[in-house]
């Protein structure tokens, strides 16, 4: 008989500006572990909130202590937080896409017991039922352990089976404390859900070509509705966000479910699947923002090196065919990946402005590429120079979003320029909502000439605070502006 009733602790840790989305990986794993007569906690913190798991650790003392790690910042904090816990006794496993991608790595550290690879329910599930009874961790699918002469051994991987079976019971959570505002505040109760995993696609920078192995599976859309409908009416939601990889990999499943829910909804989806009957089932079932992931400006880095599947056309093609539904669009932008040159630098700037100049109802989110262990472009990264950390914590240095984040494969003379390019994209689309003729024209000589960073910002933005902060506009753009300056004000220090 598999044992039962084990306390299981469940940490993940979230950055302090995260606007509070519920956490869904442990959310699963909990309902698995309750589903098998365990008895789960999650322990969802943001960083500057650390200090407050070991108190709940010590009142809760748990069989075992699981931890949510993704590849990246908080890669340090979450050593440190499994070395005190290892210290009082307790045993840690590590899970999500870091422990996926290196469990030979992860082990070495002292501190952390097992590993769980790939998605955890069953997984997670069979070592709680077969804690203490170390003969049977070798028969464990997706476990990584070490042994009793301390060798470490990492498992075969299983198939997950049927999503369905896990369906989230969202009773392990306070609902309302992941109840966030979206969209400029128009949906102040909007709830995020993921519908699906994995993406069966082939981006040679994505961490889904190592943790899922291209597959996609999904929650069917009569379950998932059932599932959903009881929270929502619950709690007065009034919007969801959608967290799917892509949301439309089945676009008949994917539209059922949002005429299902019958709420403004936010999802993820590829350029390709924009046509105009794309866009005219958008509208029937009530999308307000549809996201992308451009990538790059580049042809040849969109075919050759991110294998994305797309071209520029393709985008242009999706941004024109949401001109005018209403709906806003948004497009990822990876900076930095592994051979793109100063030239290819640009092809992405220009393109970032002919798309706004065709829709203004456009945003970005830009990053520095992050190189995953194991998929396609951290090996080519490795070849211009990326030397790999060879300790789990110096993974920490590893931030997509950091100003001072150390692209060693890049070898550009204008790598320092691109740090601003964050920047520079937001004051791009603020130029153009807003119809800054001036602002247009000074972006653009810069992305020309590579020069982001004159005193002319500070002088430019003093003018718009004045203009837009304080004439009693109280909206996006206003809160926009506020939050630009002060970026740049950051920069300006450093």
């Amino acid at each position: 008989m598999p044992a039962t009733n084990k306390k299981v602790a469940l940490i993940a840790l979230r950055d302090d500006n995260s606007k509070g989305i519920s956490p869904l990986g442990p959310l699963y794993l909990a309902t698995a572990l309750k589903k098998n007569g365990h008895i789960p906690k999650i322990i969802y913190k943001k960083e500057s909130q650390i200090g407050e798991i070991e108190p709940e650790i010590e009142s809760f003392k748990p069989d075992l202590i699981g931890m949510s790690v993704f590849t990246g910042y908080l890669n340090k904090k979450y050593v440190d937080l499994s070395k005190g816990l290892k210290a009082k006794g307790y045993l840690i496993v590590w899970g999500n896409a870091h422990a996926s991608l290196l469990p030979n790595q992860v082990l070495e550290e002292a501190a952390i017991d097992f590993v769980v690879i790939g998605e955890g329910e069953e997984t997670l599930v069979e070592l709680v039922n077969n804690l203490g009874h170390e003969e049977n961790y070798k028969n464990i699918a997706s476990l990584g352990f070490k042994d009793q002469n301390g060798r470490i051994i990492v498992n075969p991987r299983r198939h997950f089976g049927d999503m369905d079976e896990y369906l989230i019971d969202w009773s392990l959570i306070n609902v309302e404390d992941y109840i966030v505002p979206y969209f400029s505040d128009r949906y102040k109760r909007t709830l995020a859900v993921v519908t699906s995993r994995g993406c069966p696609f082939n981006c040679q920078f994505c961490y889904n070509l190592v943790f899922n192995n291209r597959r996609w599976r999904a929650h069917s859309a009569e379950k998932l509705i059932a599932n959903l409908k009881p929270v929502i009416a619950k709690h007065n939601i009034n919007a969801i966000r959608f967290l799917d990889d892509n949301f439309f990999v089945n676009k008949e499943r994917a539209f059922a479910i949002a005429r299902g829910l019958n709420l403004p909804y936010f999802a993820d989806c590829r350029v390709e699947f924009v046509d105009e009957k794309f866009v005219a089932d958008l509208k029937a079932t009530k999308c307000q923002e549809i996201m992308f992931g451009f990538e790059s400006g580049s042809d040849r880095i969109l075919k050759e090196v991110v294998q994305k599947g797309t071209a520029t056309k393709d985008i242009i093609k999706a941004v024109t065919l949401l001109k005018d539904s209403g709906i806003m669009a948004s497009g990822s932008i990876v900076f930095g990946l592994p051979s793109e040159t100063e030239a290819e630098y640009k092809q992405t700037m220009r393109l970032i402005i002919k798309l706004l100049e065709i829709n203004h109802n456009l945003a970005f989110t830009c990053g520095w590429f992050l190189p995953y262990p194991g998929t396609g472009l951290y090996e080519a990264a490795k070849k211009l120079g990326l030397a790999p950390p060879a300790k789990i914590e110096g993974w920490d240095k590893f931030d997509r979003w950091r100003n001072d984040y150390r692209m060693e494969w890049v070898n550009w003379d204008y790598k320092q320029a691109v740090k601003y390019s964050r920047v520079v994209v937001h004051l791009l689309a603020l130029a153009h909502k807003r119809n800054i003729p001036v602002l247009k024209t000074l972006l653009k000589k810069r992305v020309e000439r590579l020069n982001y960073a004159l005193p002319l910002d500070i002088y430019l933005f003093a003018k718009l605070r004045n203009i837009y902060l304080f004439s009693g506009q109280k909206n996006f753009i206003t809160r926009l502006v506020k939050r630009l300056i002060v970026y740049l004000m950051k920069i300006k220090k450093k």
